[in-house]
């Protein structure tokens, strides 16, 4: 039974939220199952007024998708920890659409009977969904957001898959290693980097923002313990001074700038000597 159940509830989130097929809320809910949100405490009871909390939130973000990270069972219970996705295209909470793409974990416990959902609890952060889709802050603050979430995620949680969520598809990059145009380039520059340093972290030191355009001084870390270019994995920290500058638009980056001092990194693994600096600043 326990196996039927997790079957049941993966089939409601992957078919009626991600497909919109809400036929199988009729085929996977009860008529009278109790539902219980916080973000949405005036949710009434039933299989239809779900069908229309979810033909709502598809509105307000088409493109919603939700990946399950885990499944519990036990006994007549079902917990599904998840993650969703999507970009905010319609009326959402009374809120305009803000083109902004956000992402929220959260976990959903289902209790069920005869094969079918009689009880429903859902929990997950609406105050970060609203924080990512800048509502409440001034546009300078959800720039400045999105920033910080763009190091947070790809660069220190090592989530490379989530660059297209932050990035746009014609992103212009300009870096110590030359211009980038599209996606590829940073994705490349992503592999090269924390192949070489596993470990490494980016420490916002400091944030400004000016219309779209947001500034960022940073302190990166990190070992070397893999290979970089030609040199061999040395075992050795570096710790660098980091500047970018990013260009939002749509609630996605469009452009960077950035600049950290290559020969510093060189010179901190061992590739270089440190008496290079000097030889180069006499000559």
């Amino acid at each position: 039974m326990s196996e039927e159940n997790k079957k049941t509830c993966r089939r409601l989130l992957e078919e009626a939220w991600n497909q919109g097929l809400l036929k199988a809320v009729d085929e996977t809910v009860s008529s009278s199952c109790r539902l219980h949100d916080a973000a949405f405490p005036s949710l009434a009871l039933g299989a239809e007024n779900y069908k229309r909390h979810i033909q709502m939130c598809r509105e307000a973000f088409p493109d919603l998708a939700f990946s399950i990270d885990d499944v519990i069972t036990e006994r007549d219970e079902v917990v599904i920890h998840w993650t969703a996705r999507g970009t905010h295209r319609g009326k959402f909470l009374g809120a305009d659409p803000t083109n902004r793409s956000a992402i929220v974990s959260g976990t959903t416990i289902h209790r069920l009977k005869n094969g079918k959902i009689l009880e429903l609890w859902a929990d997950w952060n609406l105050q970060s969904l609203l924080d990512q889709l800048g509502l409440g802050m001034t546009q300078s603050e959800a720039n400045k957001a999105l920033a910080r979430r763009f190091l947070e995620e790809v660069w220190n949680r090592k989530k490379p898959e989530m660059i297209s969520h932050f990035v746009a598809e014609d992103l212009v990059r300009y870096t110590p290693d030359g211009t980038q145009r599209g996606l590829q380039g940073l994705r490349d520059d992503y592999h090269t980097y924390v192949s070489a340093f596993p470990d490494a972290h980016i420490q916002v030191d400091d944030a400004m923002c000016d219309g779209d355009r947001v500034a960022l001084r940073c302190t990166v870390t990190g070992t070397q313990r893999g290979k970089l270019g030609d040199h061999p994995a040395s075992g050795k920290p570096i710790r660098l001074p980091l500047l970018t500058t990013l260009r939002i638009a749509n609630g996605k980056v469009v452009e960077q700038h950035s600049v950290w001092d290559r020969l510093e990194m060189m010179q901190q693994i061992g590739a270089v000597p440190a008496s290079m600096r000097v030889s180069r600043a006499q000559a």
